[in-house]
């Protein structure tokens, strides 16, 4: 053999550390030490197909930035023998022996911290096929491999399509193991991570392989995959574009008896509406707690001299809001108060419903940037703004912070 296909700096286990990704970790966002593979693609732009290959495995940096990467490599008997020979820790040494001598090792226990690389090495067993992919891809590495060169290290990864190719096999002679079930989910990330990062993808001469039954289980996991990464982003797209209203109340207090004295609604585009609700022209509308009217500062005469009927504004608000989604805060509460007035107004609560604002956004966050928290964007936006306490300065506030989420969410993805 020409050249060797690992090679080791020092014992000082720094095979992985380079500058590019000391630069990534430094910039990025949390301070976790778990990464998804995604973020290889990004370090390593020129190596893509790690990602690809490693798409359901984990980057675990220890205490300094360095990435070992959990892969899949191929090494013949002659590879893994000089492999073996390199002048590696005892530690290393009596680690990778077990790992790859010990038949009963099935669980793959490469203790890595020593050696800066988890090797998975392809048996030949599993299924008949493998032993004959296996000796394909070995004999044909120009074709069925991609060389990742980080330093002085030259490594032999086995493309996607190959790897899909020993997977589905796999998976299709025993769908319903522990193993076939790992080997879907692999092919699934793996797909995910090619079809988001658009790498141009195709079976290739794996597909010699491949029965018609194995293309048949490809095609439909492919389908599914592609299907649900469209889905994603029109998730995406529709909650950072969709319209939405926002209504708030408040209350004479917050029990049974209690009934709205103010309500407000807008769309975010033109001036919120607004309105006092006088409790004189209601039958039954007497209940009133003082340490309520210390939070909103709404006087019960103020409401009797200067508040609508309320009837009137619940017509209103059947005309203009009837059929379309709201959203509050607190849908508890404001659920509560609009059913009291519609119902007491003659009206079907049910006309208008109220839907969770906070966990509509909590669902914008997460599909649109995973590592974002919601109650982070929360807290952070409350710490800079006073939350009001009267209708509609707090229907106006809501959406500033709407707007916050959006354009937080949507420069972090651009």
């Amino acid at each position: 053999m020409s050249e060797k296909h690992i090679q080791y700096d020092n014992e000082q286990d720094e095979l992985f550390e380079d500058e590019y990704f000391q630069v990534y970790h430094r910039n990025k966002r949390g301070s976790g030490f778990n990464y998804v593979i995604g973020d290889v693609v990004k370090v390593y732009p020129n190596a893509v197909l790690v990602g690809a290959i490693a798409a359901s495995k984990y980057i675990r940096p220890p205490i300094r930035p360095r990435v070992t990467y959990d892969v899949d490599i191929l090494l013949s008997e002659t590879d893994f023998e000089e492999f073996l020979a390199d002048e590696l820790p005892e530690e290393s040494l009596r680690n990778l022996e077990k790992y790859f001598l010990d038949s009963d090792s099935a669980n793959h226990s490469l203790k890595h911290k020593s050696t800066g690389i988890y090797v998975d090495f392809l048996s030949t067993e599993s299924t008949p096929l493998k032993p004959r992919l296996i000796r394909h891809i070995l004999e044909n590495r120009k074709l069925t491999t991609n060389i990742l060169r980080l330093r002085d290290s030259n490594i032999d990864i086995v493309k996607p399509e190959y790897l899909i190719a020993l997977k589905l096999n796999r998976y299709y002679k025993m769908p319903r193991t522990e193993k076939g079930l790992s080997d879907r989910l692999d092919i699934i990330k793996i797909l995910k991570t090619l079809i988001s990062n658009s790498i141009p993808f195709g079976l290739g001469g794996a597909r010699e392989f491949m029965g018609k039954q194995e293309i048949g289980s490809f095609k439909k996991i492919y389908d599914d995959v592609e299907f649900e990464i469209s889905a994603e982003t029109k998730l995406q797209k529709a909650l950072s574009r969709q319209p939405i209203y926002i209504i708030d109340f408040e209350a004479s207090g917050l029990g049974k008896e209690s009934y709205p004295i103010e309500v407000a609604w807008g769309d975010g585009r033109h001036p919120v509406t607004s309105c006092l609700l006088n409790p004189e022209t209601m039958n039954g509308w007497t209940d009133w707690d003082s340490r309520s009217m210390e939070f909103h500062g709404i006087p019960r005469d103020k409401l009797i001299r200067e508040g609508e009927d309320p009837k009137r504004v619940a017509e209103r608000m059947v005309k203009e809001l009837a059929g379309k989604t709201l959203y509050s805060d607190e849908p508890r509460y404001d659920n509560m108060w609009k059913d009291r007035l519609l119902k007491d107004s003659g009206y079907d609560p049910e006309l208008i419903r109220i839907k969770n604002l906070k966990y509509f956004l909590d669902k914008l966050v997460k599909a649109t940037s995973p590592t974002m928290k919601f109650t982070d964007l929360l807290e952070e936006f409350s710490a800079k703004t006073e939350t009001p306490h009267r209708a509609g300065a707090d229907v106006s506030w809501l959406f500033e912070f709407v707007n916050f989420v959006r354009n937080t969410v949507l420069d972090f993805g651009a």
